[in-house]
């Protein structure tokens, strides 16, 4: 491995996703700010190769080097003009963490050690990639040009060739400065999310619940296999989630930034998976009701729904209708693959229903996804009956909780609606990846949890101790002086 080349990249991931954050004018936590600014600087650089080839850029060392530079000074300005609000870190702001957490580090050092070491030592070999991404990328180093010889195989079998250049772009990449088998990247962004999340976690859950939610989550078999087997799902489901984050923030700070950013996480995902515009069509509702009730211009509503919207159909069309259509030289037509009987809406409704019966609660779904989804199910119901039957209070429900359950109702109603329209999506290969979505944002919601948000004040109270009541009674105040008018 290419040490230096790998440190120049993660310098310029950071370079480029904080100079995003700083043109965007976002106020986030530091903590925050560097996972993300690595997350949006790897979405970012897999634009590099992809424009090169659209402008017919002969890739070498040295146009990739010029392509990388390029993008990193370009977001290195408003991160100048932003240098006042850069975080640098001191040594007072280290604290020492509570004995009790170690176990929980513990286990999750063990578990990315392993992610990492794999993806590290092992060279791609999901069968998606090597029919796909992988196979264009090691001959773009050999040929130069992202369309090469791999198009005279007959691929009729498979249209992993013709999916977004996501993956082909980073792998470029990871390889000429890397790497021969690439692949680090999903390394970067898995450890940035994972960070993101335990601190959305930790907000207002006590350590030792979010811990334990967290390791729920992170144990999931299927999940954790696709942090190093390298394929779209992961990808997408961050910043599907990402996008539905800014979103919650957006609702409850009402900053027009989160809101503006949101789209460009949205795009993202529709750039890794372009089916995920289906989605992003359904969370125009939750905007337009909070619209609504934020009294907003109807002028506004419709220049911001228009930018949602638009913005990840451009990205759609760039890579379906420019990349795929005009450079790929395989006809490929979208239409040949959309359901021929879309009358028929029990296609629609079985879909729903093997989802819910095959993959979520089935006898297989422990195997896929381990006790994830009966532990959701379970918070939800007692948060239920928490909120109604007890405080019998609706707005103990947090917003960024709403907005968990919404985005988990879209991917759930919004991948098999994908199934209903595209009949090449099936149940045990695409939509059961696409379940990855569900996750982040059932994590959202646990965050958030009424009842879990009782059960973390109990136990700081009982950390803390309960303050001990005054031995000494206060001073009784003193009477007013009346003045003695009488007559002697």
């Amino acid at each position: 491995m290419n040490m230096i080349g790998l440190i120049t990249l993660l310098i310029c991931h950071y370079i480029a996703g904080r100079g995003l954050i700083s043109l965007f004018k976002l106020k986030l936590r530091p903590i925050i700010t560097l996972p993300l600014s690595m997350i949006c600087g790897v979405a970012l650089a897999s634009f590099v190769p992809f424009f090169m080839e659209l402008l017919h850029i002969t890739f070498t060392a040295g146009s990739m080097t010029a392509g990388m530079a390029i993008l990193t000074a370009i977001f290195l300005v408003p991160l100048i003009l932003d240098r006042k609000n850069i975080y640098i870190p001191k040594l007072s702001d280290i604290k020492m963490t509570p004995i009790y957490e170690w176990p929980f580090y513990i286990v999750f050092g063990l578990l990315l050690f392993v992610s990492v070491w794999r993806c590290y030592y092992y060279p791609p070999n999901a069968r998606d990639m090597l029919s796909g991404p992988e196979v264009m990328a090691e001959y773009t180093l050999k040929e130069h040009h992202m369309i090469n010889s791999v198009f005279t195989v007959d691929l009729q079998s498979t249209n992993n060739y013709l999916k977004p250049p996501y993956i082909t772009s980073l792998q470029i990449i990871y390889k000429y400065f890397v790497q021969p088998i690439g692949q680090v990247w999903l390394s970067v962004l898995v450890l940035s999310f994972l960070l993101i999340m335990f601190t959305l976690m930790k907000e207002k859950l006590h350590a030792v619940i979010a811990y334990f939610i967290m390791v729920f989550f992170i144990s999931m078999p299927e999940l954790f296999g696709y942090t190093y087997l390298m394929l779209f799902d992961y990808s997408n489901m961050i910043f599907l989630f990402l996008g539905f984050w800014f979103i919650a923030r957006y609702i409850d700070g009402k900053q027009a930034n989160d809101f503006y950013f949101s789209i460009f996480l949205f795009s993202i995902a529709t750039y890794v998976r372009t089916e995920t515009l289906i989605l992003v069509g359904m969370v125009v509702p939750l905007a337009i009701l909070y619209f609504i009730r934020e009294k907003l211009p109807a002028a506004k509503q419709v220049i911001r729904l228009a930018l949602f919207l638009g913005a990840p159909f451009v990205v759609y069309f760039l890579c379906m209708n420019v990349f795929v259509k005009h450079y790929i030289p395989v006809h490929y037509d979208v239409s040949s693959d959309v359901n021929k009987n879309l009358s028929d809406l029990s296609q629609f409704t079985g879909r729903m229903y093997d989802i819910y019966d095959k993959l979520m609660t089935g006898e297989n779904s422990v195997f896929y996804y381990g006790k994830f989804f009966p532990l959701f199910f379970v918070i939800v119901v007692v948060d239920v009956f928490y909120v109604f039957a007890v405080k019998r209070s609706s707005s103990l429900y947090d917003r960024q909780a709403i907005v968990g359950l919404y985005g988990t109702l879209v991917v759930f109603v919004g991948l098999a609606f994908i199934g209903y329209l595209l009949p090449l999506a099936d149940l045990m290969h695409t939509t059961k990846r696409g379940l990855f979505k569900m996750f982040p944002l059932m994590l959202l919601y646990m965050a958030n949890s009424p009842s879990l948000v009782k059960l973390t004040s109990i136990i700081r109270n009982w950390e803390l101790g309960t303050p001990s009541k005054p031995s000494v009674k206060p001073p009784a105040k003193a009477q007013p002086a009346v003045a003695n008018n009488r007559k002697k």
